[in-house]
């Protein structure tokens, strides 16, 4: 084959198709006008290759496909009856498949009379083995089928698993004659469960109890009490029984109730409490006196207190308990109970009196679980404040009355709670205080302008209203917070006489007025000294106040002065015209003082400014609480304070009796056990 390329065409392409050698049969022009120039050498070319002798026809053999049968088997999904077998595809015109399933003997030998087949078609390259026996050794062999003939095979030996056995096994509720046994069901199809437990009276030999396939629980009965049993359980296949699985039991051990108490005695009741029983399907719990009157009663096995009623007042009783298991009473405990022979308080009184407030106590009464107390004015002041009660826990002892008015008789109720029960009540009358009057209020200076005055704090005032006016005039006034004590009045007229009036405020109700008269200097009268201005207590601590104050022009320095509010040692320090800050070190903890900064001119003193503050308790304990409390020891418990280098804990009967002390530090863990002094037929009262 002669090609001829013109322009652009693909000699590349041109070289595949003409004849070789493609020197010689392949022609190219770079335009059509060029043909003619290529006419003579194509038509030489052509009349030469015809005129050859023809060349021999080169034969290529042809290829023989190999064939491939199946291959790369491999087995999935392997359970105790089944498995599946996939396979790569046999290579040549495949028809179908057979798949050889033999066992194999423990020996390891084919059991050819116990071999399976199966055909599949052409294009299938897995299938599902089932019918197998459980922990046995397999040859799985695939042959491809041609026509007219059986291909190549390939052979994988694989050995299936036993029957699962039951998981879980367990022991689910132990009695004192019986086993609650569980399990989780294993996945498959199951004929039954056999449970095998021992024979106590024939020792070596077993006792078979068969199960439905659909059970997951059983109870072994008619045991011995507190006694070891082992247990085995098979999951019984079509196939044949699972591995056995075992566990061990052991039966209840016949024992009393633990913890018997008696709490919350009355003059007629008393409460018993117990510790649940494992086991028990119920309790006895009898009651008798010494004179012979006896009773009981059956409660189920919920319950774990029972309130015993109908008692005589100040009688013993002896409170017995026993657990009962289906048929069977196990022990009997006994613990002695008395009767209140009065239930009621004793003692109520009223304390600590003031214009607003008093703290109600009285005496504990054993047995008691709460109180309520109730407070209204007596008949003679009905209508100055409304009837109140509250509830309050059994421990408490005693309680603040807020908010109660001034000058007003009141009675009190209370009544003591056992339980749901309310026993008798007692009666007080207390009658708060009147609204206080200001005292020591007097001039401590005055100027042609002004008037300086102070006075002595009044408990429970809320504030101070302090009045002043010539004689016949409008009077004017202002309200002083009750932390101030002293007060300058200014922008008065010269040689002028003032009437000052103080009141203490109470809330909304102004106390007895005190008043003074101040007559004003005259301008002449001297050079006075520039007063210091808003002095201010800005931090209080447990031991020390710091003060500020604006810094007076003039003056040559400030003098500081304190002394304990309600009398004692002054104390005073020079400081420099430009201090305005001072810090006054070890005060008296809880303690009120009497502050006052002067001016300074040389050795002249101007009218000093007072302010009154009180340092901080010391902190208290918080989370008291006792925890774990036993018939001879308790667990306390609290918050750390911060810095306190140890606590001091007692404790005593309420009766007051006995008291002990004991001295537990910083270092220590917050909770501290009571080992000694402490008896639950009594109520202590411990404090930190």
């Amino acid at each position: 084959m002669l090609l001829l390329g013109v322009r652009g065409a693909d000699e590349s392409e041109l070289r595949r198709i003409v004849t070789e050698p493609h020197e010689e049969h392949l022609l190219l022009a770079a335009d059509f006008s060029l043909l003619d120039a290529l006419l003579p050498k194509l038509s030489r070319r052509i009349c030469f290759t015809a005129s050859e002798p023809p060349r021999p026809v080169k034969h290529t053999p042809a290829v023989e496909e190999r064939v491939v049968g199946p291959r790369d088997l491999q087995v999935s999904e392997l359970a105790y009856s089944s498995l599946r077998l996939t396979w790569s595809q046999a290579t040549g015109d495949v028809t179908g498949y057979r798949l050889l399933v033999t066992p194999l003997s423990p020996k390891g030998q084919l059991l050819p009379s116990l071999q399976t087949q199966t055909d599949l078609k052409g294009d299938e390259r897995t299938s599902l083995v089932t019918e197998l026996t459980p922990k046995t050794e397999y040859s799985l062999t695939v042959y491809a089928i041609y026509p007219g003939l059986i291909g190549d095979s390939a052979t994988i030996i694989t050995q299936t698993p036993p029957v699962p056995p039951v998981s879980n096994f367990r022991v689910m509720e132990e009695g004192l004659f019986s086993l609650r046994l569980a399990w989780t069901p294993p996945l498959g199809k199951l004929e039954g469960y056999k449970i095998f437990i021992p024979r106590s009276d024939r020792p070596g030999l077993t006792y078979e109890q068969v199960l439905r396939g659909d059970t997951s629980s059983h109870v072994i009965d008619s045991l011995e009490e507190d006694k070891k049993y082992t247990v085995s359980i098979f999951a019984i296949y079509p196939q044949g029984p699972s591995q056995p699985v075992s566990i061990v039991g052991k039966t209840l051990k016949l024992v009393p109730v633990q913890q018997l108490l008696v709490q919350n005695a009355t003059t007629d009741t008393v409460q018993a409490r117990w510790g649940s029983v494992k086991g028990a399907t119920g309790y006895r719990i009898t009651w008798s006196s010494s004179e012979g009157h006896r009773e009981n009663v059956n409660l189920g096995e919920t319950f774990n207190f029972y309130m015993i009623q109908g008692l005589h007042p100040g009688t013993e009783y002896a409170i017995t308990i026993n657990p009962i298991f289906v048929d069977i009473e196990g022990p009997v405990i006994s613990i002695p109970a008395k009767t209140l022979e009065s239930s009621a308080v004793q003692t109520l009184k009223a304390s600590a009196v003031s214009t607003n407030s008093a703290m109600v106590s009285w005496n504990s009464v054993p047995g008691a679980t709460g109180y309520r107390l109730a407070w209204g004015p007596t008949p003679e002041f009905v209508g100055r404040d409304r009837p109140r009660q509250l509830a309050l826990n059994g421990s408490t002892t005693e309680h603040l009355l807020k908010n109660v008015v001034h000058d007003t008789e009141y009675v009190l109720s209370l009544y003591v709670l056992f339980g749901s029960l309310v026993g008798p009540g007692v009666s007080a009358t207390f009658r708060t205080s009147p609204l206080g009057y200001v005292s020591n209020f007097h001039v401590t200076s005055y100027t042609s302008s002004s008037i300086d005055v102070e006075w002595s704090p009044v408990v429970g005032s809320t504030e101070y209203k302090l009045t002043w006016n010539i004689d016949g005039n409008t009077p004017q006034s202002q309200y002083l917070d009750r932390s101030v004590l002293f007060h300058r009045i200014e922008g008065l007229n010269p040689e002028t006489v003032y009437i000052v009036s103080i009141h203490a405020v109470y809330g909304n109700t102004e106390g007895p007025e005190i008043s003074l008269s101040q007559l004003t200097a005259s301008v002449t009268e001297s050079e006075l000294i520039q007063a210091v201005k808003e002095v201010k207590v800005v931090d209080v601590g447990i031991n020390s106040f710091i003060l500020t104050w604006k810094r007076t022009p003039g003056v040559t320095g400030y003098k500081i002065s304190w002394s304990p509010f309600h009398g004692g040692d002054e104390k005073s320090q020079l400081v420099s015209s430009s201090t305005t800050s001072f810090t006054i070190p070890k005060l008296q903890e809880s303690s009120a003082y009497k502050i006052q900064v002067a001016s300074m001119v040389g050795g002249r003193e101007g009218s000093p400014f007072l302010v009154t503050a009180r340092t901080l308790d010391l902190p208290k304990v918080n989370g008291f609480a006792a925890l774990n409390t036993t018939d001879s020891s308790t667990s306390l418990n609290w918050i750390r304070v911060a810095e306190a280098s140890g606590y001091l804990l007692s404790w005593r009967h309420i009766s007051g009796q006995r008291s002990k002390h004991s001295q537990s530090h910083q270092a220590v863990t917050p909770a501290q056990p009571i080992t000694s002094g402490c008896d639950t037929s009594t109520d202590d009262h411990i404090r930190l």
